[in-house]
């Protein structure tokens, strides 16, 4: 059975464990550690401040981050802000992580800032977010299947994360979680900047990393290359223009970072399926 609970002063607590929904909205400022199962902090609005292990990360609105097992945190936030946390069952995450991978170990977790990663998730923990907030009859009707499904999701990425380091030969966490990084950076770069002139020269420039490495990294992490993960947002940026705007397809071309509209026409085709003017004759 899962947990909800509710923190709007001043915590008193010095653990959380398993199997809880913890939802805060903090009337004060507040700075608490606690010893805590694995764990999804997402932040609904504001800012909070993460440190465990001698990290620290930030965690704005709209972002998340995933801790592992047996972590001792110290949470700071300032009054006004409102996240959720997901205390995962330990039994729960290793039974998964054995059903889908052949590891006799436990699982661990690459615990670096998630912005807009795997949009699943995303899309989930703002899910039980407004039913916390607006329909908690049926928050707890869904609840055992929603932790389960967010379970899988973020163990299925991190058996997919390990299979490619593994590929490249990259076993020590340490490394993983720094390479991993700079590829998570990499895509904030291109979903903050799809709508100027990118080239490969450019990101491994911004980013810190050689234009070969960048390129063969990424590929292997996400299985596909930079500048095909850009043209990819580009797309999505289109289509929703394309159904929800009257842009001509040459604006919705510009205003997508699409140099031409031959070339927009061309490759909106090969990747949607149709013509940019035949996919809004859809809608």
């Amino acid at each position: 059975m899962i947990q909800l609970e509710e923190i709007t002063s001043f915590p008193k607590f010095s653990n959380q464990l398993e199997n809880k929904l913890l939802y805060s909205n903090h009337s004060e400022d507040i700075s608490i550690s606690y010893q805590s199962t694995y764990t999804i902090k997402y932040v609904i609005d504001g800012l909070k401040s993460y440190n465990w292990n001698h990290c620290d990360i930030e965690v704005k609105k709209n972002q998340y981050l995933i801790l592992n097992d047996d972590n001792l945190i110290t949470t700071e936030a300032k009054k006004g802000t409102k996240g959720i946390s997901l205390f995962l069952s330990s039994k729960l995450i290793n039974e998964i992580f054995h059903f889908n991978s052949k590891e006799n170990n436990s699982i661990k977790f690459l615990e670096i800032l998630q912005k807009s990663s795997n949009q699943n998730i995303n899309i989930l923990l703002k899910e039980i977010a407004y039913l916390y907030e607006n329909n908690q009859i049926f928050l707890m009707e869904q609840i055992d299947d929603l932790f389960i499904k967010i379970s899988e999701l973020i163990v299925q990425e991190q058996i997919s994360i390990d299979t490619n380091f593994a590929n490249l030969k990259i076993v020590k966490h340490d490394t993983k979680r720094e390479l991993y990084k700079l590829i998570m950076d990499a895509k904030e770069y291109l979903n903050d900047n799809f709508r100027e002139k990118i080239t490969l020269d450019i990101i491994s420039r911004d980013i810190g990393i050689s234009k070969y490495y960048l390129h063969r990294l990424f590929r292997e992490i996400n299985k596909n290359t930079p500048l095909d993960y850009l043209t990819t947002i580009r797309l999505e940026h289109a289509k929703n223009r394309l159904k929800s705007t009257k842009e001509t397809i040459f604006e919705v071309a510009v205003n997508c970072g699409f140099d031409n509209t031959a070339y927009f026409s061309n490759s909106f085709k090969r990747y949607i399926g149709y013509s940019p003017s035949e996919f809004r004759k859809l809608f």
